[in-house]
């Protein structure tokens, strides 16, 4: 008996052990099932972000490589590279241990931008990247460019170029088609010791925080000289090198000399401008105040801002009567010259001034054309049909952006402040500084100005990303 009933327990052990060992085989088979299943999820995913993220990279290849067509030669047609556009051109490439292909298409803006976009696909998963091109003049890479003579005289004469907008300097601080003359070493540039005074940029801080926004002590000065041209004293002296200089105590740290003449300023299109005066109503109260108060009922109808020379005649008189203080907004287009007499003043806000013809500051004028960060690449002022910009003694010139112009004179005590850059394309003295005070501080915002004109085929160009984006 006593053994029967022991092997009847241990049947009965037996079956329950058997039963417990099932239940943990079955516990471990749904784990490991279970993370299997987890592993090859991850894995699917990482294997899926590891080819998004490579195609991205093909697309950002596919716009490195617009740009190099755009500064270069067409891959598939025999024209510049500035000129091709396209709207499906593939190439494939490797990333890694994948082939991917990007396809880009290049289509032209109104405003005369390059819209670039580009997308890469790896394993089936495309990314798509967007860029707004401008091809640039390499001109527009100095801070100040005159296309002929920089004339700095008469002390105390004072000429101070930094950076703006997070570079650390101009590219290039002075470029000269065929000299830079310095009236004497009296003649500042750059000169540390120099006092300066410096207005607020179209990304700076509010009012009350200016305060605290010193701008950076002026740097050693990098000149960019046409073929033949040199530094010099004066017209008759001998060139000078960067050596000499320094011993005279000129801020300069390197001439460097180009084989053939200078890349040319851009063309301006002017039809462009005139488009935009014409659907800027942002005056049109001011217009219809001042034709009002002027008894002038063609004034007081005019909704856009493209004036005639006596509308701007009017215009000017009624914002400057003794009461006046208000600020013309957006882009102006002048349909001839301008003169702002003696005492008067005129700001534009968040736009542009654009003349046929040249503007001349009187004694103790003012104009301002100012900038915010929606409207910084607007250049700021504009004088086309080979139109002159003259600053007066007294006068004050304070300019965000782009300043255009065939010829830039500041004479006696006037001053100048410009954020973004000053071309002068006149054969003549392009810029000349007699006794002034004028600052520069280079913003490369200006490479994407719009309404510049390609430079013809044959020229050099820079290829110029004014905004990058990724495509949904």
């Amino acid at each position: 008996m006593p053994t029967r009933i022991k092997r009847r327990a241990l049947c009965e052990c037996d079956g329950t052990a058997l039963l417990v060992v099932l239940i943990v085989l079955l516990a471990i088979a749904a784990w490991s099932s279970s993370f299997v299943w987890l592993m090859n999820q991850q894995l699917t995913r990482a294997g899926a972000r590891y080819r998004s993220a490579a195609a991205l990279a093909v697309a950002d290849a596919g716009v490195h490589r617009a740009l190099s067509i755009l500064e270069g030669e067409a891959p598939d047609a025999p024209v510049p590279g500035r000129t091709w556009r396209t709207e499906e051109y593939a190439e494939t490439i490797h990333v890694g241990s994948f082939e991917g292909q990007f396809t880009l298409a290049l289509v032209d803006d109104l405003d005369g931008a390059v819209v670039v976009t580009s997308a890469g696909e790896v394993g089936g998963i495309v990314r798509r990247l967007r860029a707004r091109v401008y091809v640039d003049s390499p001109a527009q890479l100095a801070a100040l460019y005159g296309a002929s003579v920089v004339r700095l005289e008469h002390p105390p004469a004072a000429t101070v170029i930094l950076p703006y907008g997070g570079v650390d300097a101009p590219w290039i601080q002075v470029a000269a088609g065929r000299g830079l003359w310095l009236a004497g070493p009296d003649v500042a540039i750059n000169n540390p010791s120099v006092p300066f005074r410096a207005g607020s940029g179209p990304v700076d801080a509010l009012p009350e925080a200016q305060a605290s926004t010193v701008p950076p002590d002026p740097g050693p000065v990098r000149v960019w000289l046409g073929r033949g041209a040199s530094v010099r004293l004066d017209r008759g002296s001998q060139p000078l090198s960067a050596e000499e200089l320094r011993a005279l105590g000129v801020n300069i740290e390197r001439i460097v000399q180009t084989p053939g003449p200078l890349p040319a300023v851009p063309e301006v299109d002017g039809g462009f401008y005139r488009r935009r005066a014409a659907g800027n109503t942002g005056n049109a109260g001011t217009n219809a105040a001042a034709g009002k108060f002027l008894g002038d009922d063609g004034l007081a109808r005019k909704h856009d801002s493209l004036y005639s020379v006596r509308e701007w005649d009017l215009l000017l008189g009624y914002l400057n009567r003794p009461s006046g203080s208000e600020a013309l907004q957006g882009i102006v287009y002048v349909a001839g010259g301008m003169t702002l007499d003696e005492g008067r003043r005129l700001q534009i806000d968040g736009g542009a001034l654009i003349t046929e013809g040249t503007v001349r500051l009187a004694k103790g004028s003012s104009l301002e054309v100012t900038h915010s960060a929606a409207t910084r690449t607007l250049p700021g002022l504009v004088t086309l049909d080979k139109g002159e910009l003259l600053v007066s003694p007294g006068a004050t010139l304070r300019v965000h952006g782009l300043v255009y112009s065939q010829a830039f004179e500041a004479t006696g005590d006037a001053r100048v402040d410009i954020v973004g850059s000053l071309l002068a394309g006149g054969s003549g003295f392009s810029v000349n500084n007699a006794g002034a005070s004028v600052v520069i501080r280079y913003d490369p915002a200006v490479l994407g100005t719009p309404g510049l004109l390609a430079p013809p085929p044959g020229a050099p160009v820079i290829a110029w990303v004014a905004r990058w984006e990724e495509l949904p």
